[in-house]
């Protein structure tokens, strides 16, 4: 293969981040993953192949940017790398209004039975009500936690190809994913998890089937905190 065919076939790990609206970092946890197919030229800059970021873009939920093949070829024949390139419009995040808050919930759930049944469930959520997002792996939960920041990621544990041990290790070892409550939802039993790989004594663990009222009292919960903590009024302050 040329050079310039070569050039053509990947990209910097800035354009890559770019094109996928994401941070520098979480990308290379991408390919450190095996979620980005990349090498290491001779001098050590690192190379992400271009249809690895077009599957990964093609992968993704329906909410946020979609990454045309047109502006894919536009960055992977930059001339120049180190040249700065324009970002991507963040005006499709969802801006903070007036009032109540829905609390934001990503579901990385593979089992679409299971998806409808708590899409249905959280509608009957108390207070400002839910809006939820839905990721069928931890690879796609991991794009669409940097890009939307949820208060709450609810993930099963046995996912294909990335599983919800990978998802949790993930959000554990990211200082900058601190403020996002995490449970979990599995059939496996306290034992078979310790066995797999265990999980952070932070995060919530409930066994499935999980009843209805015991979901919608931890989401009315969580809800209630969300809005004392994010209510401009001064403590004690009388309406």
């Amino acid at each position: 293969m040329s050079l310039e065919k070569l050039e053509k076939e990947v990209l910097t790990t800035k354009q890559a981040a770019e094109l996928l609206d994401l941070s520098i970092t979480s990308v290379q946890k991408m390919v450190i993953n095996g979620e980005l197919e990349a090498w290491t030229t001779p001098g050590g800059h690192r190379r992400i192949y271009r249809a690895s970021v077009e599957a990964l873009a093609k992968q993704r939920p329906g909410a946020g940017m979609a990454v045309s093949p047109a502006g894919l070829a536009a960055v992977a024949s930059h001339s120049d790398p180190a040249a700065p390139l324009a970002l991507p419009s963040r005006s499709h995040q969802p801006q903070p209004g007036p009032g109540p808050q829905a609390l934001r919930v990503l579901l990385a759930e593979d089992d679409a039975d299971q998806v409808n049944y708590l899409r249905r469930l959280m509608q009957q959520s108390a207070r400002a009500g839910v809006e939820l997002m839905v990721a069928s792996d931890a690879s796609q939960a991991l794009v669409l936690i940097e890009r939307q920041r949820p208060d709450l990621v609810i993930t099963d544990l046995v996912m294909q190809p990335f599983d919800g041990f990978h998802l949790v290790k993930m959000l554990d070892q990211d200082p900058a994913y601190r403020a996002i409550e995490v449970l979990v939802m599995t059939a496996m039993n306290p034992q078979e998890v310790q066995a797999r790989g265990r999980l952070p004594a932070w995060v919530t663990v409930y066994q499935k089937p999980v009843g209805a009222e015991r979901l919608l009292g931890y989401l009315d919960a969580l809800q209630a905190r969300s809005l004392r903590a994010h209510s401009s009024a001064p403590p004690g302050a009388l309406p």
